[in-house]
């Protein structure tokens, strides 16, 4: 036994727990054709069924009508698809598909199970948020604290008890039920569930951890603890913070204390560097229902260059402040701001970020939220990521429906 408490000849990816028996079924069930997504880009019910057949532990549940929501295990491997880079969104499908990216499908079959395994608990607790899954993005906006949290108590006093319909609604907010099917999923804990009723859901009735969950998280509770009290740690205002506002810096932190007892894992899951996109942009940047503009940049403009171009093209001013927010490639929402806001945020400023830069994708949707006080939203529809020559300066090429004015009356669209 290591000091960690990490054997490595005892260490079986496959028979701690179901988690790559299911992703990679999901996998097989994606394929070449991808699976229907809902408009809002959940797994469609055609998709849901096909997927909970193939589930290790199919889900029963007592509901007439389902959605992702009715099943966590199936949200908890949408998660991981979108977090790990696996997947994407082809939005231009009618309806949207969620299809696999072939260059890391490429990178994922480099990998022996040991480093999947650890790629998808990376994916999971660096990456997973709860906007991929559709749910509220509370303060603590990652999934890797609530875990820990929920880690923590199960380790040093007891696992909660389901002894009151409370305590399973209680579950239900912290840690989250697609966090605790990750959890059995993972190996890390033995969730039963109750049998099917009338009108119910997937119902936890009993969590216990498993001797790998006791072995793992308390290695992971270690390390969040030896944070606390570095030297490193305090001159950066506690490196523990990273638990809750840099997940990925301290699963990286965490995995340099375990990788020597587990010779298996060398090699992570790494997306390919982006390239540049220079050409000219096309977007079709609406306000309301009847009301848009068709613009077209070049992959050089800057976000700033682009914020100006909309508020003129809406014959609006430029007096406030404004944010533009997207998906990346893991489903992260990222977000870029206007400079007056550098002191405010951690986010990226407009006028450094190019369009080119965000690797964009036809049919990908952006907001433009400008004006913090009276909140105009503007909804930016990338209809074409290389649309021909490069225009001298942004350009708008048609407009549709009448303006409201920037201080008028209130408007209806």
């Amino acid at each position: 036994m290591s000091t960690l408490g990490l054997d490595s000849h005892a260490f079986d990816p496959r028979a701690a727990g179901t988690v790559l028996a299911d992703f990679d079924r999901l996998l097989e069930l994606i394929g070449d054709r991808g699976l229907v997504l809902s408009p809002k880009h959940a797994f469609a019910s055609p998709s849901l069924e096909a997927i909970n057949r193939r589930l290790t532990k199919p889900v029963r549940l007592g509901l007439k009508r389902t959605m992702q929501k009715s099943y966590p295990v199936i949200g908890g491997l949408y998660l991981l698809l979108r977090a790990s880079g696996l997947s994407q969104i082809d939005a231009v499908a009618k309806p949207p598909r969620l299809v696999l990216d072939p260059k890391m499908l490429s990178a994922w079959s480099a990998l022996n199970d040991t480093e999947r395994y650890f790629a998808l608990l990376k994916a999971w607790w660096g990456r997973g948020n709860n906007a991929m899954i559709g749910e509220p993005t509370r303060w603590s906006g990652d999934l890797t604290a609530q875990v820990i949290d929920f880690a923590k108590q199960c380790l040093t006093r007891d696992c909660p008890r389901i002894e009151h319909p409370d305590a399973i609604i209680s579950l239900k907010y912290r840690p989250g039920f697609v966090n605790l099917a990750l959890l059995e999923l993972f190996g890390l804990f033995e969730i039963q569930v109750m049998p099917p009723e009338e009108g119910q859901g997937w119902r936890p009735s009993a969590i216990a951890l498993t001797p790998w969950g006791q072995t793992l998280l308390s290695t992971v509770l270690n390390a969040r603890n030896q944070a606390r009290t570095t030297e490193a740690a305090a001159l950066e205002a506690a490196l523990a913070l990273d638990w809750l506002f840099d997940p990925i810096a301290a699963f990286e932190d965490w995995s340099r204390s375990v990788r020597p007892a587990l010779p298996e894992w060398q090699k992570d899951l790494e997306a390919p560097e982006a390239d540049f996109q220079p050409g000219a942009h096309q977007f079709k940047v609406s306000l309301g229902a009847r009301c848009w503009r068709r613009i077209r940049c070049g992959g050089d403009t800057d976000l700033a260059t682009l914020a100006s171009t909309i508020l003129k093209a809406f014959d609006f001013g430029e007096d406030h402040l404004y944010r533009f927010s997207y998906q990346n490639r893991y489903g992260q929402t990222v977000e870029i701001d206007h400079s007056d806001l550098v002191e405010e945020t951690d986010n990226a400023v407009a006028d450094e970020v190019r369009i080119g830069e965000l690797s964009l994708t036809e049919g990908q949707q952006i907001e433009f939220l400008f004006d913090f006080g009276d909140d105009w939203r503007f909804g930016i529809l990338v209809e074409r990521p290389d649309a021909g020559p490069l225009p001298p300066v942004p350009l708008i090429l048609e407009s549709q429906g009448e303006a409201p004015a920037q201080y008028g009356e209130e408007w209806d669209d």
